[in-house]
């Protein structure tokens, strides 16, 4: 074995380019399965940020984003007047998607007594947003700026000043609240508000109420009634196919090493058929050149994989720091675990014995020493 290994570093130093070459190569594709899998680790974490609510939200039909959304006073009437009793309030929000100081940030504004009350925000520290000039900001907003009670964030031109942090659960990470009228002021109402929100008496069926509601024709012919939680379910499922299609690309870009070691080895052996025929005579049967190929190709491959991580972990960190990925405000973190790492390099090896297995054809055509088998 002592043997084999040290025979195995002598080629692979006098081959020095082409194992370079072939290193780097592979690396490309070890980078490529690191990211993917990373992508999808973030969607299956960013898939989680759900909360249970019985509360019925209503937006323009075939939109992803309710920012594309646009309602008026006239459907929350209808709403209301379809299931009149179970009901308890019925207000709205205008929605924004929008590059603060550099961040993307979800601007939410609703009524002053319907934040308090109706949407599950919770104040942790200052005031709520009274004044035309207030705004309160999420928890994760703090976590991803320089922000603070008192600290000034020019929206659409206007300064505002932060009022309050709040906690914010699901969708709303990275979100800033404010009045109801102020955001009519800076946004203007000729799109009118985005999302209509239906809170139900703790008494009333959530299902039946939704479909009541979906029935009537002044809200069936445009717009889409949902429970808050299966809203958000709905995005989860468009995360949670992103994530599939994302670990198949990463499963694929890794089984290129199998085709790389295949076309590797067996340019080798055509090349150097001469060597290895006298290989042959010297004692190597078919065998032994097998598992000279197999760890002449996992060299190779360790090296690609330590290289691969190493470019990978670098590329993630400054990603984080310089170009954050967000989905509706939310950051979606890319990270390499231990699990991923390990993973990937149990896939790298074998997609290694693969390709060394499938140049048996070429192994088996060749005449080592004339009789060894």
């Amino acid at each position: 074995m002592r043997a084999l290994v040290y025979f195995t570093l002598k080629d692979l130093v006098h081959d020095r380019w082409r194992s370079l070459l072939t290193v780097l190569s592979l690396a490309v594709v070890v980078v490529s399965f690191l990211l993917l899998s990373s992508l999808s680790q973030a969607y299956l974490v960013f898939g989680r940020r759900t909360q249970a609510s019985s509360n019925l939200v209503i937006i323009s039909a075939d939109v992803i984003d309710p920012m594309e959304s646009s309602l008026n006073d006239d459907i929350l009437q209808a709403a209301r007047q379809a299931s009149p009793d179970e009901i308890l309030r019925a207000f709205p929000e205008i929605f924004r998607h929008m590059s603060i100081q550099g961040k993307i940030m979800q601007v939410d504004a609703v009524p002053l007594e319907d934040m308090t009350a109706s949407l599950g925000l919770t104040l942790v520290q200052g005031d709520w947003p009274f004044g035309a000039h207030d705004v309160a900001v999420s928890q994760g907003a703090i976590q991803i700026t320089p922000w603070h009670i008192g600290s000034t964030i020019s929206i659409y031109g206007k300064d505002f000043q932060v009022s309050g942090i709040l906690r914010a659960a699901g969708n709303n990470y990275a979100s800033i609240w404010m009045n109801y009228g102020a955001a009519q002021e800076l946004f203007g109402v000729k799109r009118g508000f985005q999302v209509g929100y239906l809170q139900l008496q703790p008494a009333a069926d959530p299902q039946s109420v939704q479909n009541r509601i979906q029935a009537d024709p002044r809200i069936a012919t445009g717009y889409s009634v949902y429970l808050e939680s299966s809203l958000n379910d709905r995005y989860s499922q468009i995360n949670h196919n992103l994530l599939v299609m994302s670990v198949i690309q990463a499963v694929l870009s890794l089984l290129a090493i199998t085709l790389g070691m295949y076309n590797a080895n067996s340019l080798s052996l055509t090349e150097r058929s001469h060597e290895i025929i006298l290989l042959g005579i010297v004692g190597f049967n078919r065998g032994r050149l097998r598992l000279f190929l197999f760890a002449r190709s996992l060299v190779l491959t360790l090296g690609a994989y330590g290289l691969g991580w190493i470019t990978a972990l670098l590329f993630i960190n400054f990603q984080r720091t310089h170009t954050p990925i967000n989905i509706q405000a939310a950051p979606l973190l890319l990270e390499l675990t231990p699990a991923t790492g390990l993973l990937g390099l149990a896939l790298a090896v074998g997609f290694t014995f693969l390709g060394v297995w499938m140049t048996s054809g070429h192994i088996s055509r060749l005449n080592l020493g004339g009789a060894r088998k």
